[in-house]
């Protein structure tokens, strides 16, 4: 639903469109770590991996509305959720964890489904969102990898939601203020939602 709203806002830029997607989240969170009294200061040892969730989440959040914007839709969704088995990819780097042989059939099974969406060198889909499509589901699975990193080490979740929509809402803002396209309020209204959702 989140993509959904995202197409249905229209011609706005995707900066902004990610702009007030991780505004709503940030107002939602920050209200539930209030509500909850939970302290803003993360746990020892986890800035890294909060950092690393919040530039590769961003980025494939990025890319992912890119490709939401200019492939059919459900092409743009099938790319983002190749997050999962980059997931598997990263958790070796990241984690030490070592998948089993099912694990690496359904990673050479994504790859080669992302291909077949992709189509180089063909006319039916656009190569480069296809392309950011392809490298947003990639940011994502890096950013969930360094998720269950935090997890790990019990960072609470509602912290690592919050530093995240912070970091993505302060990138986005430059592009935001600077190329702010008029928006009507149906638009406003459904980039609200896709916020929602995403929440």
């Amino acid at each position: 639903m989140m993509s959904v709203f995202i197409r249905l806002a229209g011609d706005v830029p995707t900066a902004e469109k990610a702009f007030f997607r991780n505004i709503v989240a940030l107002a939602m969170v920050g209200v539930l770590l209030a509500v909850k009294r939970v302290p803003l200061k993360p746990e020892k040892g986890s800035w890294p991996f909060i950092t690393g969730r919040a530039v590769f989440g961003t980025i494939g959040l990025l890319l992912n509305f890119y490709a939401v914007d200019h492939l059919v839709l459900a092409d743009a969704n099938m790319l983002n959720k190749l997050s999962p088995f980059f997931a598997i990819l990263f958790s070796i780097w990241l984690l030490r964890e070592k998948p089993d042989g099912a694990q690496i059939g359904a990673v050479a099974v994504a790859f080669l489904g992302s291909l077949c969406i992709m189509k180089p060198g063909f006319q039916d889909t656009p190569f480069l969102p296809a392309l950011a499509g392809f490298f947003g589901g990639m940011g994502a699975g890096i950013a969930y990898t360094f998720v269950r990193k935090l997890g790990i080490q019990g960072e609470d979740s509602h912290r690592i939601v919050l530093f995240f929509s912070a970091f993505s809402c302060a990138v986005c803002l430059p592009g935001t203020l600077f190329s702010h396209a008029p928006m009507s309020l149906q638009q406003l209204g459904f980039l609200m939602l896709s916020g929602l959702c995403g929440c």
